[in-house]
């Protein structure tokens, strides 16, 4: 760098808002050679040390008074982009969020020693040509092979010398997509980046992606922010998945971000899945983003034979069975030609009891919990505080015997046992999760994201208990539904082959229509519609604000000002002292930095902090 620029404009790491703006220090002679923009320092502020991240180096003008020094370079190792800068401040804005708090999922926690050993490539840029952009969206059948299409997109980023990111929602789909790519194309420059790395090897993965010459980088959501330095494709996997969805303040999630850093880079967005996510077609019904269709395939090659209680006996007892004749009927065909998988949405034995004779939900005396039982011989203990109910009594009529309303994992188990004795029983879910089985002639029984897979397919499935997925009370509710089902259906073998899925759900409901359909965007359309008609998110971007009820009621009468913007709330959380709004709108610039203004105002008063959710996975 040369020495008249000798002033570093830093971004503090410090989490209050009224600090997030960039400060002017003096660079000293002794740290003129390392301290260039992208490397942490240290430096005074109010009389602390402090950390902080140096983003420009300008020249020392007549407008700036004395400043002080950089004390010292923390590494010379510069990791943060421009781009990435810039792609932070935009989130940053969007997401009513800090700076700082953004840069932490950008780069990694630093490993000295990772750095001292790592050897950088020197390598040409790559040529930065003018991108014709796209943003589409593809929803591939269960079955089908969609490996062999994204391979072919990121080979074409790569003969016009582009990079691409690819996202998946959890570390098991990335590793499993690096090793089909890798199969198919082994001279592909690849790196996984993920949180869920050891933290050694994910800092050495950002320094690869930052310093050589790499093809793609598929990751998890923090991989959004790659320090690539010449994107020209990004693509993600099944955006509704609530793993993108950042749980820390600002509360950001993956596909907003992605479509942000698409803008900025100029380069291609894809979104992809098995279906839509409800913002995804809302994007697509706004005409940002456009839908492509998979052509010229048979939907029995690609989809299973969907069963559900409408295909059981006109007996009206036989569906109010828990598993109907025709489920066992199912289960018992399919393990003649392979490996047959059971969805249960809950864990445990049962993880609800009522008392048998007037019917009330049995809770904890001690702190009012939902009272469950691990085994069949196992006392009701308190799912929330853990105690063990062993002299239960109801406290509305002082019955003693209760029943089982929602029956876990290991109770069907037992069932199936008691019906299949001699076939192998395997378990997937909570802390014992299984990826594949070998195939044979077992029974699997997993929980929604814990179904292994079998390498020939399974033969059928049954999904049991339908009602608890689809009677969640979350916005997300029919969409998750579906997600969670249509993972079971890419399990399974086509309807050609003989494969078959039972739900235990009568044919009327939405969700198993677009099943039965073989097209569940069907139902991402009405549900889309349905926000609009309601005014809720995606058709509108909402913000929901969490504080003191003085400030919530002070943003409130602020906002109610405001004829494009629809106000929810004051909602009161007496356990909490704290109080909550949810602000609506469709033009949401405008609000989201008068929001933030206020935000500051109130850091600056040194009042409790308000917490800014916007666009929430689902609404609290």
């Amino acid at each position: 760098m040369s020495r008249h620029l000798s002033v570093a404009k830093v971004v503090l790491d410090n989490p209050l808002p009224h600090l997030d703006r960039l400060f002017d220090y003096q660079i000293p002679e002794e740290l003129d050679e390392t301290c260039v923009p992208g490397v942490k320092v240290k430096v005074k502020f109010s009389g602390r040390n402090m950390e902080a991240w140096v983003v420009e180096r300008v020249e020392l003008t007549s407008h700036h008074k004395k400043l002080s020094d950089i004390t010292k370079v923390i590494s010379n190792y510069p990791v943060l982009m421009p781009e990435v800068v810039q792609l932070c401040q935009i989130v940053a804005a969007r997401f009513v969020g800090n700076l700082t708090d953004v840069l932490r999922f950008a780069i990694p926690p630093r490993q000295a020693k990772i750095e001292k050993s790592h050897i950088a490539e020197s390598f040409l840029p790559k040529i930065d040509m003018t991108n014709n952009q796209t943003k589409n969206s593809i929803t591939f059948p269960p079955k089908y092979d969609h490996v062999g299409d994204l391979v072919q997109l990121i080979l074409n980023a790569k003969k016009s010398q582009k990079q691409s990111l690819v996202l998946f929602p959890n570390i098991h789909l990335v590793e499993d997509f690096v090793q089909k790519i890798s199969s198919i194309e082994p001279d592909l420059m690849i790196q996984i980046l993920s949180a869920e790395q050891e933290p050694g090897i994910r800092y050495k993965s950002f320094l690869d992606i930052l310093r050589k010459n790499v093809d793609i980088v598929v990751g998890t959501r923090n991989a959004v922010f790659a320090p690539l330095s010449a994107l020209g494709l990004i693509v993600i996997w099944d955006d509704a998945d609530q793993n993108y969805f950042s749980q820390q303040s600002p509360y950001w999630n993956a596909r907003e971000v992605a479509l942000l850093r698409a803008n900025l880079s100029n380069c291609d967005f894809l979104s992809v899945g098995n279906s839509e996510s409800v913002a995804t077609n809302q994007l697509i019904f706004d005409q940002i983003v456009e839908r492509q269709s998979i052509e010229n395939f048979k939907s029995n090659d690609y989809w299973p034979q969907i069963l559900t209680l409408d295909n059981t006996s006109a007996d009206p007892l036989e569906r109010t069975k828990r598993i109907p004749n025709k489920a066992w009927e199912i289960i018992k065909n399919g393990l003649t030609q392979g490996d047959v998988l059971i969805q249960v949405p809950r864990l445990g034995y049962s993880s609800n009891l009522q008392c048998s004779t007037c019917r009330e939900s049995a809770r904890c005396t001690s702190c009012s919990g939902p009272l469950l039982t691990k085994d069949k011989n196992s006392s009701p203990e308190c799912k929330w505080c853990g105690k063990v109910a062993s002299s239960w009594k109801c406290r509305f009529c002082n019955s003693r015997q209760f029943r089982i309303s929602v029956v876990g994992q290991t109770k069907t188990v037992e069932e199936l046992g008691k019906s299949f004795p001699g076939v192998k029983i395997i378990t997937s879910g909570g802390s014992a999760i299984l990826r594949s089985i070998e195939p044979g002639h077992s029974i699997v029984v997993a929980t929604p994201g814990a179904e292994p897979k079998s390498e020939s397919g399974y033969t059928a499935a049954v999904l049991l208990d339908a009602y608890l997925l689809l009677g969640v009370p979350s916005l997300a509710a029919a969409e998750e539904s579906l997600r969670k089902w249509l993972h079971v259906l890419t399990l399974v073998k086509p309807e050609s082959q003989g494969g078959k899925v039972f739900i235990t759900s009568e044919s009327t409901n939405r969700v198993v229509q677009s099943l039965i359909k073989h097209d569940p965007n069907w139902l991402i359309d009405n549900e889309r519609q349905l926000r609009q008609d309601t005014g809720l998110q995606p058709f509108l971007t909402t913000i929901s604000l969490k504080g003191d009820l003085k400030e919530i009621t002070q943003l409130s009468e602020t906002f109610k000002q405001y004829d494009a913007v629809s106000v929810i709330g004051p909602r009161i959380f007496e356990k909490e002292e704290l109080a909550q709004i949810v602000i609506g709108s469709k033009e949401p610039e405008e609000i989201l930095s008068k929001i933030r203004s206020e935000i500051i105002k109130f850091s600056t008063a040194r009042t409790k902090p308000v917490r800014a959710h916007v666009n929430a996975y689902d609404i609290e």
